[in-house]
């Protein structure tokens, strides 16, 4: 159910719609980003409510045409507008901000109705990716360009020409590679209190056994388990994920309760720290965390007795 408050919110939203409409007769140039139809680079204004699909529009060259942002979105400037998130959206303030498109990562129920009706009525084009899975990030990275720039424009060109060079470097990055690694059964630790780890149906899971890994959980998605639990998994290895976490901390400082479990990976010190900024983002960031992955692996070859 639709609370009170987003209905009260988005009706005057609405209101205002209805003002600026009947101000310019809701006219649709070409420079304000005409309905069903996408920008040139000189009109794009694009609105980001993911912190993956504004990395990766940063990788795209893009950022410096982002009008709007969650805040969240720490790979964008900060003096970017706030407009709040998929929960809480400001929909007056998009307004303010007239986007050309909108870009979104929708929860599993789909993206927010309201927003899309807002976007329709104004003529904004949504763009909208689930980003689980390492698949989904190369369908994002695929997309971007027809979804911001026109049929035969320059700028589509050029936007596929760098969708192909990142497309390349994902494959690159996520390839078994012909160093040997680590391919015991490795637990990915997201939080330690409780335990919370990265199962299957995750991006950092596609990562791991693309690089040649083997994950110790079989749980689907994010899954919290028991101590009890990591202790009957016994897993030969454990990465703690801390995105831009200091490394002097140390691995074994980090892991917190599990540094005293019976498990092999105790045992034989294969206790690992992944810092990489962008390990909680699925986007375009999966080179450098695949890299920061297979480095870990390699770091525990080593260290097999």
């Amino acid at each position: 159910m639709i609370s009170m408050r987003w209905s009260t919110q988005f009706c005057a939203a609405l209101a205002i719609v209805g003002a600026l409409c009947a101000t310019d007769g809701c006219r649709r140039e070409a420079a304000g980003g005409a309905a069903g139809k996408t920008a040139q680079n000189d009109s794009l204004r694009i609105i980001s409510l993911s912190p993956a699909i504004s990395r990766t529009l940063v990788d795209f060259g893009l950022a410096g045409r982002v009008v709007g942002r969650t805040p969240h979105c720490d790979a964008l400037d900060r003096s970017i507008p706030v407009i709040g998130d998929l929960i809480n959206v400001d929909y007056e303030q998009i307004i303010r901000l007239n986007p050309t498109h909108i870009l979104v990562q929708p929860p599993a129920s789909g993206a927010d109705p309201h927003l899309l009706e807002l976007a329709k009525q104004r003529g904004w084009k949504v763009g909208q990716w689930h980003l689980n899975g390492r698949d989904d990030i190369e369908q994002m990275v695929r997309e971007l360009p027809g979804t911001l720039f026109s049929d035969g424009s320059p700028q589509l060109a050029a936007a596929t020409s760098k969708s192909a060079e990142i497309l390349n470097s994902i494959a690159q990055a996520l390839s078994p590679g012909v160093q040997p690694l680590f391919r015991g059964r490795t637990l990915m630790v997201s939080a330690v209190d409780p335990v919370m780890v990265f199962g299957t149906d995750t991006y950092l899971h596609d990562v791991l056994i693309a690089v040649g890994g083997s994950n110790a959980t079989s749980a689907r998605g994010w899954a919290q388990l028991s101590l009890e639990d990591v202790a009957r998994l016994d897993p030969e290895a454990i990465i703690i994920v801390k995105p831009g976490a200091d490394p002097k901390v140390g691995a074994i400082a980090a892991a917190g309760p599990l540094k005293d479990l019976n498990v092999a990976a105790v045992r034989n010190r294969r206790v690992g720290l992944l810092t990489h900024p962008d390990a909680f983002t699925p986007s375009s960031g999966i080179i450098g965390v695949a890299g920061e992955m297979r480095a870990l692996l390699q770091s525990f070859a080593e260290s097999t007795p």
